[in-house]
């Protein structure tokens, strides 16, 4: 007689004995695991912004100071950032950044405000913006112009950032026109 047994599949041996054994744990993964996933990612970005607005409260703090040993410090380390860029351009950037400030009514000196920065007090430079004199030094950084807003941000003003208050303080034609510039000399930064 033969044998009519029939040799024991692979779903058999191996397939379903591995879903009764990990099947829960599987399921539990596979059902808990993005939601895990996006807390987790949640909470990264509420740390990363925390961190992010500490700096920016801190920087704030120092600029309101307007102490020039703390500027001073501040612009040592950015041109310890960027190595190749040559000592006269750097001092440009950072003497167009603050002109550009004083020029907004943004500069640390003149910034004197009450009820969180809604009222300006006796800062008569930030009642009148002279745009003029912002465009003119604008158009001379086309390439070194996110060198300018970190300056900018980081020494000149109580954290403010550059390209914000161009779009605030300059009308749409002079902000188009500043653009256009840009565009011509082959920049894509406004």
């Amino acid at each position: 007689m033969r044998n009519t047994r029939q040799k024991p599949s692979f779903l058999d041996t191996k397939v379903i004995p591995f879903f009764k054994k990990y099947g829960i744990f599987l399921a539990v993964l596979f059902l808990v695991f993005p939601y895990l996933y996006k807390y987790l990612k949640k909470t990264i970005e509420i740390v990363k912004d925390t961190n992010l607005e500490a700096k920016k409260e801190q920087n704030s703090n120092e600029n309101a100071k307007a102490d020039p040993t703390i500027i001073k410090k501040k612009v040592a380390d950015l041109t310890k950032s960027y190595p190749t860029i040559p000592k006269k351009t750097m001092d440009t950037i950072v003497a167009s950044a603050f002109k550009i400030a004083e020029a907004f009514g943004t500069n640390v000196d003149d910034n004197h405000v009450l009820l969180g920065g809604s009222i300006d007090l006796y800062n008569i430079s930030a009642w009148t913006e002279d745009e003029k004199t912002a465009i003119s030094f604008l158009k001379k950084h086309t390439g070194t112009f996110p060198i300018l807003e970190e300056v900018y941000y980081k020494t000149a003003t109580k954290s403010k950032n550059l390209r914000n208050d161009i779009i605030k303080y300059l009308s749409n034609s002079q902000y188009k026109e500043l653009a256009n510039y840009y565009k011509s000399k082959g920049y894509n930064w406004l």
